[in-house]
C-alpha cells in the first residue's frame, strides 16, 4: 500500500517517430480496487486483501468531538500571524466564506463563532466615543471660562490637529490604531487643552491690561514659552519608565505612552505657531464696558456668562483670603497637610491589588474533566448534560451559542492552539453571550456553584476567554499557578497535593486543581525479551503488530491513497475490528510474525499483561520535573489571596529538599514584576522632573517648591481609588505616573510667575499670593479639562472599558487634590523658601 501514493510515469520510449510515456497500473483507481490487491501466494493459491479484510470508506478512530448548541460540528481555528490587523483578517475570512457558501451542500452551514473582531470593534468604538465626549466636555468648559466663542474655537481646532499629528507619528514609528493607542489619544485630549488654554488665557490677561492684540500675543507667548516647555518635558518624562517595562506591561503601555507623548509634542508646536496666528485674527482688544451695558443685555447666554464671571471673581477673592490665612498659620497648615498625606497613604493596604482589572468580553471558557479513563463518547454525553444545565443559569435572550470541544486536538492543532485538554475525558466549553448580557463575573460564580452541586465528579476551572484576557494572563490557564520544581518527584508531588488542599480553604481562591494528571489507567505488557528473541521477534516487530491491531499505525507511518477523480488524499488505516476486542486479555492471542520470516507466534507465549496507572502529561521547567497547582480568584483581589498564600509557601519551602524550589507564576509573577518596575519608574520620574526644573530655575530650592504638591496629588489618587472601590492595578499605577507629570506642570506655572514677582522685588509671601491668584484661572481650567477628558474613561462603560477605568479614576483623584496642592502647598513652600528678598545685583564696572 505504501507504493500506491502517487501515479508517476515509469519512463519514456521512442516508437517510430513518436515518443510515448510508459506507465503501469500500480495504483488503485477506486476504493474497491484495494480489495483486489494480492497480498500472498501459497500452494498455487492467491490470497487477496478482500479475503482477510473488509475495505471500507470510513473514518479513523475518533478522539475529538465538537458540539455547537448540541449539534455535531467541525471546528476550525484561524490564528493571526504577524502584524496584520485582526479586523483585516476577519474581514478577509468573511469575504471568502461568502464565496464558498455557494458551492457547499444546502444542509451544510458555516457559522463564525468566537469572533474576536466583535470585541475589538466595540472596544475601539468605545474608546473613540470617549475621546469625542471628552473633547465636547472640554470645549464647553473652555467656553464657560473664557465667555467667547473665539478663543474656544482656537483651542477646539488645536485638539484634532494634535491628534492627527500624533496619528501620523504613530504610523511613522510602526504603531497601529488599537485599544491602547486610541486610549492614549483619548487620555491626551484633556492634556492637549493645557498648552492652548494657557496661551489663550495669558494673551487674554495681557489684553485686559489694555494692550493691543499683537502686543498681547507677543508678550503673552514670550512669558509662558519656558514654563510651557518645562511642563511638556515633565509630562513626557513621566512616560520614559514605560520603555523599561518587560512582558505584557510593556506590550500594552508603550504604545499608549507613545500616543500621549506625540500628541503633547504636536500640541506644544501648535501652541507656539497656530494658536498665536489664529489669535491675531480672531481675538479683539478689550475695551472698558459702558455703564449699564451688563444690565442692558437680554441675551441669556451673555447674562449667564456675566454671572459666572462675577461668581468666579468672588471665588478668586475668597481663595486669596484662604491662601493668606494658610500662609499666616503655618503650623496648622503643615499639620493638616501632613495628616492628609499620611492618612491617604494608610489606605493603600486596604485597596487590594490586581494585575489588571477583569475585562468583560462577553465570553466564558470553562475546562471540564470527567473521571479519568472515560471514553470520548461518554464524555460527550456528560458534557451535553452540563450544557443543558448551563442553559438553566443563563437566560436564552442573553446566550448566543455554546461550543463543546471534547477530547484532545490533533497534533497539528496542539502545536498551534494552546489547550489544557490531554485526553478523551477532557474538554472545554465556550459560552458566547449576546449583547446586553449581565456581567460575566456573576454567571461565572453561578456556574461554579452549579458544577459543584450537580456534577461533583467533574473537575473544572475557568480559563481566560477573550483575546484581551488571554494576553493579560500571559498564556497561563488561570489567574496564578504555583510550581514545585526539582528532582525530588515524590516529595514535590506530596507538597503540591498538600498545597492544593490548603489553598482550597483560602478565602477568594477558587478552581484550585493540580494541572498534571497522574492516574490514567494503562495496560502494561511485560515482554520476556529472551523468549521473544528465540522466536525471532524484535521489539519493533511486536510494537508494529500491536499498533496495527489497535489502529494506531497511522500516527507512526501514515499511508495515503490519492483518488484520481477528486485529487483528494485519504489515509489508509489497517486495524482489527474493535468489536472483536472485548477485553485486554484478547490482545495476548494476537499472532506475531517475525520480520525476518518464520512461523507466527501467539503474543501470550512471551508476554504478561498487568494494569497500572501512569501520568498523561509530564511538565518540566528547565528540564526539571514540575508539578503545578492552578487557581483563580473570585470575590476578592489577587493581592489578598497572595498575602494568604505566601505564609503557606514559606512553610512548605522548609520541607523541600535542597535543589528543589517553589515558584509562583502566571499573573501573580507578572504583577509583582510590573509593580516593582512601575514604582521604580514613579520614583525615577520624580527625580528626572526635579533635575529638569533645577536646570530651568537655576536653583535647588525652587524645584522643591514646584514638586512639593506631588505627595498630595498621589494621596488624592489613592483616595479616589478607595472611594470608588477600585483595586490597585497596573492601569491605576499608570494614572499615578500621569498625575505626577500633570500636577507638576501646573505647579511650574505658579512657581515661575512667583519667581518673576520675587525677582522684581516682592516678598516671598506677596509673590506666592499674587502668583497663585493670577494663575487661578489657567490652573483651574487645565485641571478641569484633564478631569473632563478622562471622565468617560473613568466610568468604564463599553467593551473593554474596565481595563482603563482605574487609570481615569486615579487621574481624577490625583488632579483634584493635586490642583489644590498647586494652589495652596506650592505657594506655601515658595513663601517658606523665599522669605528673604533677592540679593541686589552689583553695578557693572565703568
Amino acid at each position: 500500500l505504501a507504493a500506491q501514493n502517487l501515479i508517476l510515469p515509469v519512463g519514456t520510449q521512442k516508437i517510430g517517430s513518436l515518443e510515448h510515456t510508459v506507465q503501469l497500473n500500480n495504483a488503485a483507481v477506486a476504493i474497491s480496487d484495494l480489495g483486489a490487491l494480492p497480498i500472498r501466494s501459497t500452494g498455487g493459491a492467491t490470497v487477496y486483501l478482500r479475503d482477510v479484510a473488509q475495505v471500507l470508506d470510513g473514518n479513523s478512530p475518533q478522539t475529538n468531538i465538537v458540539h455547537v448548541d448540541g449539534g455535531r460540528s467541525v471546528l476550525m481555528s484561524v490564528l493571526k500571524n504577524g502584524a496584520t490587523s485582526t479586523l483585516s483578517i476577519v474581514d478577509g475570512i468573511r469575504e471568502k466564506l461568502a464565496g464558498l457558501r455557494a458551492s457547499l451542500p444546502p444542509k451544510l452551514t458555516v457559522t463564525p463563532i468566537n469572533d474576536q473582531s466583535i470585541f475589538v470593534r466595540a472596544a475601539i468604538s468605545g474608546v473613540a466615543v470617549e475621546g469625542l465626549i471628552a473633547a465636547a466636555l472640554t470645549s464647553l468648559m473652555i467656553l464657560l471660562f473664557l465667555g467667547s466663542w473665539r478663543p474656544t474655537l482656537i483651542i477646539a481646532v488645536s485638539i484634532p490637529l494634535s491628534i492627527m499629528g500624533a496619528v501620523l507619528g504613530l504610523a511613522a514609528i510602526g504603531e497601529t490604531l488599537n485599544i491602547m493607542t486610541l486610549g492614549g489619544l483619548a487620555l491626551a485630549v484633556g492634556i492637549l487643552v493645557d498648552d492652548a488654554t494657557v496661551t489663550i488665557e495669558n494673551i487674554s490677561w495681557h489684553l485686559e491690561q489694555g494692550k493691543d492684540v499683537e502686543t498681547a500675543i507677543m508678550d503673552g507667548a514670550r512669558q509662558i514659552v519656558v514654563p510651557a516647555f518645562v511642563s511638556l518635558l515633565c509630562i513626557c518624562i513621566v512616560f520614559v519608565p514605560m520603555f523599561f517595562l518587560d512582558g505584557v506591561s510593556r506590550f500594552l503601555f508603550v504604545p499608549m505612552a507613545e500616543a500621549v507623548m506625540l500628541a503633547m509634542v504636536f500640541s506644544f508646536l501648535l501652541s507656539r505657531t497656530l494658536v498665536p496666528t489664529m489669535a491675531k485674527y480672531l481675538l479683539r482688544a478689550h475695551h472698558a464696558p459702558e455703564p449699564g451695558a451688563a444690565r442692558a443685555s437680554r441675551n441669556p447666554l451673555v447674562r449667564f456668562q456675566q454671572g459666572f464671571e462675577a461668581g468666579f471673581a468672588r471665588v478668586r477673592h475668597g481663595y486669596r483670603a484662604w491662601l493668606a490665612s494658610a500662609l499666616a498659620h503655618r503650623t496648622v497648615f503643615v499639620a493638616g497637610f501632613m495628616g492628609f498625606v499620611l492618612a491617604s497613604f494608610a489606605l493603600v493596604p486596604y485597596l487590594g491589588s490586581n494585575f489588571f482589572p477583569a475585562v468583560d468580553g462577553g465570553q466564558i471558557l470553562m475546562h471540564a474533566r470527567v473521571p479519568v479513563g472515560t471514553r470520548v463518547e461518554e464524555t460527550a454525553r456528560r458534557f451535553a448534560d452540563i450544557q443543558r444545565a448551563i442553559r438553566t443559569v443563563i437566560p436564552p435572550a442573553e446566550l448566543r451559542f455554546v461550543v463543546e470541544n471534547i477530547g484532545p486536538p490533533t497534533a497539528i492543532n496542539l502545536a498551534w492552539v494552546e489547550s489544557t485538554v490531554v485526553g478523551p475525558y477532557d474538554g472545554e466549553i465556550l459560552i458566547q453571550l449576546a449583547p446586553g448580557h449581565a456581567p460575566v463575573v456573576g454567571y461565572t460564580e453561578k456556574l461554579r456553584q452549579l458544577l459543584a452541586e450537580q456534577f461533583p465528579e467533574v473537575q473544572s476551572f475557568f480559563r481566560p476567554a477573550d483575546a484581551t484576557s488571554q494576553t493579560l494572563s500571559g498564556g497561563a490557564p488561570t489567574a496564578f499557578e504555583v510550581r514545585f520544581v526539582g528532582r525530588d518527584v515524590p516529595g514535590n508531588l506530596a507538597l503540591a497535593q498538600r498545597l492544593r488542599e490548603r489553598l482550597r480553604a483560602v478565602p477568594g481562591a477558587v478552581d484550585v486543581t493540580l494541572r498534571e494528571l497522574l492516574g490514567v489507567p494503562e495496560y502494561y505488557f511485560e515482554i520476556d525479551r529472551v523468549r521473544a528473541a528465540r522466536f525471532g521477534l524484535t521489539q519493533q516487530d511486536i510494537a508494529g503488530a500491536l499498533l496495527t491491531a489497535l489502529g494506531s499505525g497511522g500516527s507512526v507511518a501514515p499511508t495515503f491513497w490519492a483518488d484520481p477523480k477528486t485529487g483528494s488524499s485519504y489515509e489508509v488505516q489497517v486495524q482489527v475490528p474493535p468489536a472483536l476486542f472485548r477485553d485486554a486479555e484478547q490482545l495476548l492471542t494476537l499472532p506475531m510474525r517475525p520480520a525476518a520470516g518464520g512461523p507466527p507466534v501467539i503474543f501470550g507465549a512471551f508476554a504478561k499483561l498487568s494494569e497500572r496507572q501512569s501520568p498523561s502529561s509530564v511538565s518540566r521547567t528547565t528540564l526539571l520535573p514540575t508539578f503545578t497547582v492552578l487557581a483563580n480568584v473570585q470575590g476578592t483581589d489577587l493581592g489578598s489571596v497572595l498575602d494568604r498564600l505566601n505564609p503557606i509557601l514559606a512553610e512548605l519551602r522548609k520541607e523541600q529538599k535542597p535543589g528543589n524550589r517553589i515558584v509562583i507564576a502566571g499573573q501573580a509573577a507578572l504583577m509583582e514584576s510590573a509593580y516593582r518596575e512601575l514604582f521604580g519608574g514613579l520614583i525615577l520620574s520624580a527625580v528626572l522632573i526635579f533635575l529638569v526644573m533645577v536646570v530651568n530655575f537655576q536653583s535647588w530650592a525652587l524645584p522643591l517648591a514646584a514638586i512639593s504638591g506631588l505627595p498630595v496629588a498621589i494621596a488624592g489618587a489613592f483616595v479616589a481609588l478607595w472611594v470608588t472601590g477600585t483595586h490597585l492595578s497596573i492601569p491605576a499605577l499608570m494614572g499615578l505616573i500621569m498625575v505626577v507629570g500633570v500636577s507638576t506642570a501646573n505647579s511650574v506655572l505658579v512657581t515661575s510667575f512667583a519667581r518673576d514677582l520675587w525677582a522684581a522685588g516682592a516678598t516671598g509671601t506677596q509673590a506666592a499670593i499674587t502668583s497663585a491668584t493670577t494663575r487661578l484661572r489657567p490652573v483651574t481650567m487645565t485641571a478641569l479639562a484633564m478631569i473632563l477628558g478622562v471622565l468617560p474613561m473613568a466610568l468604564g462603560h463599553g467593551e473593554g472599558g474596565e481595563q482603563n477605568a482605574p487609570l481615569g479614576r486615579a487621574v481624577i483623584g490625583g488632579l483634584l487634590f493635586g490642583t489644590l496642592a498647586s494652589l495652596f502647598v506650592v505657594p506655601f513652600m515658595f513663601s517658606v523658601l523665599k522669605r528673604r528678598p533677592p540679593a541686589p545685583v552689583p553695578p557693572s564696572a565703568p
